[in-house]
Order: structure tokens, then C-alpha cells, then sequence
């Protein structure tokens, strides 16, 4: 028997191959495309990452300008409120409310934001001058700051808005940089002290914590604060001097020339100085007011030596105002009034019942301190309690921002 075998068809072989080639083709051909939709896909999650990531660098970069023009913007607005405030202090005969808001748009409008000036339209000045209350100016600046990233989010600017407000009040608590002189409540009357005491209505500068009228009508007069004639003297060895730093000359001199941060508080009590102290007081004035001086032209005007015009000095100064009409000596109990009698010697205690702003003029050829009167400002009628000893005045006057709910 013979056994056939039948071969292999060659075609089979081939269509094998084929297969296996298309296969690997097919495979090869879907890794290609899978790929492309792999990097399709990464460039798009790429680009909005990248957006997303633009956009929250403009929120950062433009909140952090936006902040620094708002911080900016606020001071400003700090700024001027005080500046309009201030002027009911520093010149009483100024019109108001046109002068406090005259000072606080200028004073706004010199601040820069970002490197811009503040204009004028950005600026609102309100002032409420309403007694009892004290008297309040509210500056609100409202401005478009530019953006700097935020452009491409379509978002060219952000607008802003602050508010200052500043308060200044109508009687005192107390004050630092006070001078060691004090003047006679009675002081402006052409009369004797007790006389001006009994006049009706009081020829004083303060009368029931209130600065009177009579005070208000002579503001820019012209006075000697300390006598050194002994027929001016208030008694043997007292010269108008008040105790404020220690017996000795040099720190009597120095309290002339420099400012004193002690407190002084309205209604208590302070001891005389005795002694006339010619030379400290001559010394203590002449560096106080410098050389040469700045000249008086008026209230709220006053010549520096460089020719301008200014509404402050360092000739100006705050001094007490001490209560003659109510005096009562704590050694013997016997009134200054009606006789004028006061004690000799030093040690004895006045009570302050307000505070003059005067300009030092110099010394004139008789010796006396000289100035010109620019305000008074009144105590309140009881004593205060809870007194910032800090300071918190201006002038003897509270002088302070205020933030409003």
C-alpha cells in the first residue's frame, strides 16, 4: 500500500503572513492614533491650565495694586479729614465750614495714588458743626484705579472708595507742651481782677466752661503774659510762673524753649513757681521762637523768615488760664476776691480752667513776654475722668480720627 501525503497549498502560508502583517499594522496604526488623542487631549488641558493660571496671577498681582492704592487712597482721606478739623483750632476766626473744607480737598489733592495725583472731582468734603457735639469732617475719595494683568480678562479698572473721618472737640481735657506762665482768667479786662470778676456779664476769658464773649471779641489782641516789673507782679516774688517741672531755672528755661510731654489736666490743681528768672526766661524764649522770629500778621497768618505765609509757628504756644475769680487760699482759706490778696512766696496751688493759644512775640525792651492772643480754649465744667494721658490733643483741644459703623 502506498501512503500519499498531501502538501501544504503555498497560499495558505502567505495569507498567514498577510494576516500577521496587518495585525501588527492595525496595532501599530491605533498606538499612532491614540498618541495624537493623548497629545491633543494635553495640549488643550495645557492651554486652560495655562489661562486659569494667567488669571488667577492677574487676581493676585491686581488685588495686591488695588490694595496698596486703597491703603494709599485711606490715608489720604485720613489725611485731609484731620487737616479740615484742625482749622477750627488753629485760627477761630476762620469761615466755616468753607476753611475746614478749602484745607481738606488741598490736602487730599496733594497725595498721589499708584503715582497719580488725586483729583478734585474724586474728592467729597462734608462738615457737621452742630454744638453740643464736636465738630466732625467726613472726606470720601472715590477713584477708577487701573488694572495691570486683569486686561487681558477684560477688566481695565476697579473702582474704589474710602472714607476719613476726623473730630475735633469744643472744650479741653488737658494738654502737653504746656508753657510755665499763666494768665489771669481776667486777664483782657482793663479792669482790677476782682472788679472784672463782678462785672455782669464777667469780663473773663472762661465763665462756666464756656469761652465768653467777651474773650472771643479780643482775639488778636496784643498782651504782656509775664511782667518783669515788680509793680506788675501778682505779689512779692510771684511773677505769673507756674510750677510745671521743679524748682531750678534750667528746667524752667527748658519747659519755655521745648515741649513738656507731661499731661496737664484740665481742673487740677498746679503749684506757682517764685522767682522772676530774668535770664531763664529771656533764654528760654529767644530759642523757642528762633532768630530771627516768625512776624504776626494776623490770626491763622504768620511770616517765616523765608517770606511765606503759614497758619502755624513755633512761636505758637499753649499756656493755662487760672481761675481768680474762685481762688481760695489753701493756707489761710481767705478769697483773693474782693481784696486781690495773694500769697507771696511760692507753693501755692491754682486751678486751671482753660488754655490760651498765643503767639510769642519776644521780649520787649522792658523785659516782659510778649503775644498776641489766638484762642481760648475752655474746660469743661466738671472735671474729666478716664483722661488719655497719652495725649490725644492737639492744642489742648481732642483731635482724632474716628471710625464710623
Amino acid at each position: 500500500m502506498v501512503s500519499m501525503t498531501t502538501p501544504s497549498a503555498p497560499w495558505r502560508s502567505h495569507l498567514s503572513c498577510f494576516r500577521r502583517g496587518i495585525g501588527v499594522g492595525y496595532t501599530r496604526f491605533m498606538m499612532i492614533v491614540r498618541k495624537v488623542k493623548e497629545g491633543g487631549y494635553i495640549l488643550v488641558t495645557v492651554a486652560v491650565l495655562l489661562f486659569v493660571l494667567i488669571g488667577f496671577m492677574a487676581l493676585a498681582i491686581d488685588t495686591g495694586l488695588l490694595l496698596g492704592a486703597r491703603t494709599s487712597s485711606q490715608r489720604a482721606a485720613d489725611a485731609a479729614a484731620l487737616a479740615g478739623a484742625f482749622t477750627f483750632v488753629v485760627n477761630p476766626k476762620s469761615v466755616q465750614p468753607d476753611t475746614a473744607i478749602l484745607h481738606a480737598r488741598r490736602t487730599a489733592m496733594n497725595n498721589k495714588v499708584l503715582g497719580t495725583s488725586i483729583e478734585d472731582a474724586q474728592v467729597d468734603v462734608q462738615v457737621v458743626d452742630v454744638a453740643p457735639d464736636p465738630r466732625r469732617v467726613t472726606v470720601t475719595i472715590t477713584r477708577s484705579e487701573p488694572t495691570f494683568l486683569a486686561k487681558i480678562l477684560n477688566v481695565d479698572t476697579v473702582a474704589t472708595k474710602v472714607t476719613g473721618v476726623a473730630e475735633v472737640g469744643r472744650t479741653s481735657t488737658g494738654t502737653k507742651c504746656m508753657k510755665p506762665f499763666f494768665l489771669p482768667n481776667t486777664i483782657l479786662s482793663p479792669k482790677a481782677p476782682c472788679d472784672a470778676c463782678a462785672s455782669s456779664p464777667p469780663e473773663l476769658l472762661v465763665s462756666g466752661g464756656e469761652v465768653t464773649a467777651f474773650a472771643t471779641g479780643l482775639f488778636g489782641q496784643h498782651i504782656a503774659i509775664k511782667g518783669n516789673d515788680k509793680a506788675t507782679r501778682l505779689a512779692p516774688g510771684q511773677f505769673y510762673a507756674i510750677n510745671v517741672t521743679g524748682p531750678g531755672g534750667d528746667p524752667y528755661r527748658d519747659a519755655i524753649s521745648g515741649c513738656l510731654q507731661d499731661f496737664f489736666v484740665c481742673r487740677n490743681d498746679y503749684g506757682t513757681l517764685s522767682g522772676n528768672k530774668v535770664g531763664p526766661t529771656k533764654q528760654g524764649v529767644k530759642d523757642l521762637i528762633g532768630s530771627p522770629p516768625d512776624v504776626y500778621q494776623s490770626i491763622g497768618r504768620y511770616l517765616r523768615p523765608d517770606g511765606t505765609i503759614h497758619d502755624m509757628s513755633k512761636s505758637l504756644v499753649i499756656a493755662p488760664i487760672w481761675d481768680v475769680c474762685n481762688f481760695v487760699d489753701p493756707a489761710t482759706g481767705i478769697s483773693f476776691c474782693p481784696t486781690g490778696d495773694f500769697p507771696s512766696g511760692g507753693g501755692t496751688s491754682l486751678r486751671i480752667v482753660g488754655f490760651a493759644l498765643l503767639f510769642i512775640d519776644g521780649i520787649s525792651g522792658g523785659g516782659d513776654v510778649t503775644a498776641e492772643l489766638i484762642n481760648v480754649i475752655a474746660c469743661a465744667p466738671t472735671p474729666p475722668t478716664g483722661v488719655d494721658e497719652d495725649g490725644g490733643t492737639v492744642l489742648s483741644l481732642p483731635l482724632r480720627l474716628v471710625r464710623l459703623p
